[in-house]
């Protein structure tokens, strides 16, 4: 005989708190690439779903195109990294490299948007 897992239920009553708790976040499906990484196209379930609030990068940004940013460490790393490798920036001191990357950064800190994370992983 089986017996049921109710992991479902779980996961729906995780998700119905957290929205009870924010109603005004818009929520977000995040999904790890290996979730749907297949040539299949076929439409896959992820049985590792986690909830959470977070944030998200609400606005076109041309540090890396291909990404969704999550995280304002990685988004401030990634462009002071293109700022670096760009050579614009090799001969004034650091501290006035940094100040550059924060001016930088403040114009993205009002498209940083809190939101209901589900994060799908298989």
């Amino acid at each position: 005989m089986y017996k049921p897992l109710n992991m479902i239920t779980k996961q729906t009553d995780e998700l119905r708190q957290l929205i009870s708790e924010h109603p005004d976040y818009p929520i977000v499906v995040l999904c790890n690439s290996e979730v749907c990484s297949d040539d299949s196209y076929d439409w896959w379930y992820a049985p590792s779903l986690h909830f959470s609030i977070g944030e998200i990068l609400d606005c076109e940004q041309d540090i890396n195109d291909e990404r969704i940013y999550t995280d304002s460490a990685e988004f401030e790393e990634d462009l002071a990294n293109k700022l670096a490798d760009s050579g614009d920036y090799d001969v004034i001191p650091d501290e006035e490299f940094d100040a550059i990357v924060k001016a930088k950064i403040a114009k993205y800190k009002p498209y940083w948007k809190k939101v209901i994370q589900i994060r799908a992983d298989i």
